[in-house]
């Protein structure tokens, strides 16, 4: 198998379509001409950071930044605070102006045919990913371990892809699982491969062809769009950066007709696993040549060519393996960091951002409920952050927290559920044990709505009601599509009626009763109370921007008898 540089600087590809972009095919020849033009501007540079949205600028700035010696650094984001956070780990950055803006001003230049191409080995790679403490770790690597892993993947995938097929990226390119499967992947293997960046599948659905491989996460198989059960059938779908749920493994299965291949790894290891998930609790097969055991605390370590050559890598993930046919099962980390929607977030990180805000004097990041991934946070609020809770509220307390954690983090990081307490739980020994942590999130399913905005014009009140994802009434209402309850809809229209009008609260008659469109999880609707008191009667409606009118109704009140 010819090397990724090669393949790109071989005379025979140039004419060969790589990838396509805005609708247009670039050749290898058209990619290698701005390399060519790129590569004489970054000989000043031994350490250049590049984020691009455009998988072509991508791949035209890493293989001219390697060809000039510089060590490419991949930013896990652009977000102007990390970049300050890892700026001494690089001395120019590129983004997909200021690679453009270098191409326009460029000379063309020829490709020198005698030219010294750099080994695999001399193209060096710096990723960061979150270490113990929250802070961005860097992860070396050289493109000779890459082209190693695709070695041994490629005879398993290739059988089941058709000649002609493409790789659809749903995910960043800035990870190691986008740079393998995205971009290094198919130019090794002479496969065409999308460039435009499609993060959803609003944004690439009507550019599926028959056969074509899907690189995706499970964030991205988590929330298929239901047109996707008319687009051709994909003849892989890929799926890394986290655990999928074999319920949505199925629906992906339903759906597309392709049931997802899973690869476990990380950014460290790089690929470890494969599985396809057909039912409950299946196994991980070892990728080939890749050995499996256990430490004493039953942390999974691996050895192979590609991970750390003759060493073991010790990893946190606790396994069960099965010796008998030498595949395992995983049951959770031992450290500090968790996926969520595929990306692996610190939870030190997220707390330290917190506790920098003057409006946090402690906090805890935490996963409530390993049957619902969405991250939470029990905090300790300053002075200031008490009287801005009771001021705003506790959904509005909670945005203002999420904008603080935004500054660094991309949104996986951004908790959705939060408990404001006066002291964190410990134990007899001090401790902060789990269970404790998690029992504020058990024992606090909020029963009412949150109140945003509540305006008044004499006997016409506007409410915007914000339901918190966690409202006891979504619970079993209905097992996988919780929507609330139109006796719950019905009940607080009741309430509010009754508070804000001083009418009584016995409701005599409800008519024109109806339930257009279901009000779901986390959604901000506005709930519309007209008293018309000589009728003795109040209108109400809740209506939303994005689905218009949910119900509505008339509620007549009976006067009291003396």
């Amino acid at each position: 198998m010819t090397g990724f540089i090669a393949n790109l600087h071989d005379p025979k590809n140039a004419a060969t379509a790589l990838c396509v972009e805005s609708g247009r095919a670039f050749c290898a020849g058209d990619i290698l001409a701005d390399i060519d033009r790129l590569c004489p501007t970054l000989r000043q540079s031994s350490r250049i950071a590049i984020h691009c949205e455009s998988a072509r600028l991508f791949l035209i700035a890493i293989t001219a930044a390697w060809r000039a010696g510089a060590t490419v650094i991949f930013p896990a984001t652009d977000r102007p605070a990390y970049l300050d956070g890892i700026s001494s780990q690089f001395d120019l950055y590129l983004d997909d102006a200021a690679i453009r803006e270098r191409l326009a001003a460029a000379t063309a230049t020829n490709t020198d045919n005698h030219m010294t191409l750099p080994a695999a080995t001399d193209c060096r790679a710096v990723f960061f990913t979150s270490g113990s403490t929250g802070d961005a770790k860097p992860i070396p690597k050289t493109l000779a371990l890459i082209e190693a892993e695709i070695t041994i993947q490629e005879p398993l995938w290739q059988p089941h892809i058709p000649n002609g097929a493409r790789i659809v990226g749903l995910v960043s390119h800035q990870h190691i699982y986008g740079l393998i499967f995205r971009i290094v992947w198919p130019v090794i293997t002479g496969r065409v491969f999308t460039a435009d960046p499609a993060p959803y599948w609003e944004m690439m659905q009507g550019d599926i062809n028959n056969g074509d491989v899907l690189i995706t996460s499970p964030a991205h198989l988590k929330n298929l769009h239901p047109d996707l059960a008319r687009v051709p059938r994909p003849s892989l779908i890929f799926s890394s950066g986290g655990p999928l749920d074999l319920a949505a493994a199925r629906e992906t299965t339903a759906i597309l007709g392709t049931c997802p291949t899973e690869i476990y790894g990380s950014t460290e290891t790089g690929g470890i696993a494969h599985r396809k998930q057909t039912g409950d609790n299946c196994p991980w097969h070892p990728l080939p040549g890749v050995e499996v055991a256990l430490n004493d605390a039953g942390c999974l370590r691996v050895r192979a060519a590609h991970i750390a050559g003759d060493d073991w890598y010790q990893t946190e993930d606790i396994a069960k393996i099965n010796d008998a046919t030498g595949t395992f099962t995983l049951h959770g980390r031992a450290d500090r960091v968790v996926k969520v929607e595929g990306k692996r977030i610190s939870l030190g990180a997220v707390e330290r951002h917190l506790r920098q805000s003057h409006l946090v004097e402690d906090a805890i990041a935490l996963i409530p409920d390993e049957n619902d991934r969405r991250l939470g946070v029990v905090a300790v609020l300053s002075p200031t952050g008490r009287d801005m809770l009771a001021d705003i509220g506790r959904f509005r307390m909670g945005r203002q927290l999420r904008r603080e954690i935004a500054k660094f983090e991309d949104d996986a990081a951004l908790p959705q559920r939060w408990r404001f307490v006066d002291q964190l739980p410990s134990d007899s020994q001090g401790k902060r044990p789990l269970h404790l942590l998690r029992a504020l999130f058990a024992e606090m399913e909020p029963l009412t709505p949150e109140i945003v905005i509540q305006n008044r014009d004499d006997d016409r009140v506007n409410l915007s009601l914000h339901l918190p994802t966690d409202l006891l009434y979504f619970r079993g209402h209905f097992p996988g599509m919780p929507i609330l309850p139109g006796v719950v809809q019905l009940h607080w229209a009741v309430d509010q009626a009754a508070a804000l009008f001083d009418v009584p609260v016995t409701i005599g008659e409800v008519t024109q009763l109806k339930y257009r469109k279901p009000i779901t999880p986390g959604s901000t609707v506005m709930l519309e109370l007209d008293c018309d008191r000589d009728r003795a009667k109040i209108k109400f409606r809740y209506h939303s921007d994005a689905e218009g009118d949910h119900s509505s109704g008339i509620l007549k009140w009976r006067e009291a008898t003396s």
